[in-house]
């Protein structure tokens, strides 16, 4: 019955712990059984109650191979000491924007892994990652006022960004009081759209309601922007705020721009939003990890994630689609016979139900 949100082995913890008691419960009636077969003894209650010679029980204890029979079968699936993707995928989510940049996430899968880069491996620990659900606690929203500037550390960033002054924001991102930002109301209710002001920027909020989050948010770039770039990891928490004019993909993540965009030879519209193709090309040639580390592994056994290693692949169909247009067959090729490796190894013609 598919009572689980996600297919995620931590649920089922206890229950995997009570079940295992009770293999090696019948593991022993087993081995006690087999004992007292080879001591002579038939009756079972018997042999309940008889002290076997050690020769019997050594006799039996063959069937104790029983138990690693799990360690066999799961051999196969249960390492992850090559499982070098989500790491790299974290990597490839800082190192695609700008310095001192804040990136609003969504939930556990495009957050935790980003974390970890940051405070075990000491990526890109400039970049502010604000997970949409935790801006609705007053604990978060409190963090991220006192949270202090951490350094932008160039030597082991992409070349990208080098080569360039990266002034230092000034203050914390959320310019507010504790008092303030716990004054909040958890869901704020439009009648009528509302017109959202920052800079150039001027956004039309659609009627109906926002969220603590959302209002923080909006806060954070009226605060912070353009001397903290925001991205979203998710173009739709975005729009569903009216900022759609203002976004602008570029590869796995989406940047808001301080002015309106509009479609041009580099800049093209993919399903209603805006996409960068230079700067997308420029990530997947010489910054993304990922890929490559997929394919090393050859092999995906997390269904529920499968969605990160699909949204690598579509976005070089896409750059591939981009450089066959333009006549650059040899690069098209390249990018397509990573992609082709990408799903055979993440298995994602299975995981999407088309079969082997």
């Amino acid at each position: 019955v598919p009572s689980e949100p996600r297919d995620r082995d931590y649920f089922f913890l206890w229950s995997y712990s009570a079940w295992s008691v009770w293999v090696a419960l019948g593991l022993m009636y087993d081995w006690a059984s087999l004992a007292a077969v080879a001591a002579g003894v038939r009756d079972a209650a018997a042999a309940a109650d008889s002290v076997l010679p050690t020769r019997a029980w050594l006799v039996a204890s063959p069937v104790m191979l029983l138990a690693f029979v799990p360690l066999v079968g799961n051999a196969g699936q249960a390492p992850r000491n090559r499982d070098r993707f989500t790491r790299d995928w974290a990597v490839d989510m800082l190192n695609s924007v700008e310095p001192y940049a804040i990136i609003v996430t969504n939930g556990d899968n495009d957050t935790f892994p980003l974390w970890y880069a940051q405070e075990v491996e000491g990526v890109r620990q400039d970049v502010i990652v604000a997970v949409a659900t935790y801006l609705q606690t007053d604990w978060f929203v409190r963090q991220m006022i006192r949270r202090p500037t951490r350094p932008y550390d160039v030597a082991p960033s992409p070349a990208r960004t080098h080569g360039r002054h990266w002034p230092v924001p000034a203050g914390p991102p959320l310019k507010m009081t504790f008092a303030e930002a716990d004054a909040i109301p958890p869901v704020v209710s439009l009648r009528e759209p509302q017109l959202f002001r920052a800079g150039d920027i001027a956004a039309t909020i659609p009627a109906g309601y926002l969220t603590r989050d959302q209002i923080v948010v909006l806060r954070l770039i009226r605060d912070s922007y353009p001397s903290r770039p925001l991205y979203f990891s998710a173009a739709e928490y975005g729009n569903a705020m009216g900022l759609g004019p203002y976004l602008l993909t570029q590869g796995l993540i989406t940047k808001l721009e301080l002015h309106a965009i509009t479609a041009s030879k580099d800049t093209v519209r993919i399903q209603g939003s805006y996409f960068d193709l230079p700067t997308s090309l420029a990530l997947w040639d010489s910054v993304y990890l990922a890929p490559h580390a997929l394919i090393r592994q050859n092999g995906w056994v997390d269904g529920a994630s499968v969605g990160i290693g699909l949204h690598y692949a579509i976005l070089g169909s896409i750059l591939a689609q981009s450089a066959e247009s333009r006549g650059d067959s040899a690069r098209a090729r390249v990018i397509t016979d990573t992609v082709d490796a990408m799903a055979k190894s993440a298995r994602l013609q299975r995981a999407l139900g088309g079969g082997q």
